[in-house]
C-alpha cells in the first residue's frame, strides 16, 4: 500500500498543508497582519504583510500551517 504525499503550498514565510487543512479560517482570523486570505478553496499568503509571529501556526486545530523561520544573511541559521 502506497501513500500519497501531502500536498504542501510554499509561499514567502509559510508553508500549507492542502491535505491536512479544513478551511476553519482560523488562521486567516488570527493573523495581525491580515497576511492570510481563503480564496478559491485555499489558504493564500498575501505578499509582504507576514511578520512571522506565528499565530496562524499555533491556533490551527490541523497543525496545517508552518511559519518559515528567515535565513539569516550569513547563510547559517
Amino acid at each position: 500500500m502506497t501513500t500519497a504525499a501531502p500536498r504542501l503550498i510554499d509561499y514567502p514565510s509559510i508553508q500549507w498543508n492542502a491535505d491536512w487543512c479544513k478551511r476553519c479560517y482560523i488562521c486567516v482570523e488570527a493573523c495581525p497582519r491580515q497576511a492570510l486570505e481563503l480564496k478559491d478553496d485555499a489558504i493564500i499568503e498575501i505578499e509582504g504583510r507576514c511578520d512571522r509571529t506565528g499565530l496562524c501556526q499555533r491556533l490551527c486545530p490541523d497543525m496545517a500551517i508552518e511559519v518559515r523561520v528567515p535565513r539569516s544573511k550569513g547563510g547559517s541559521r
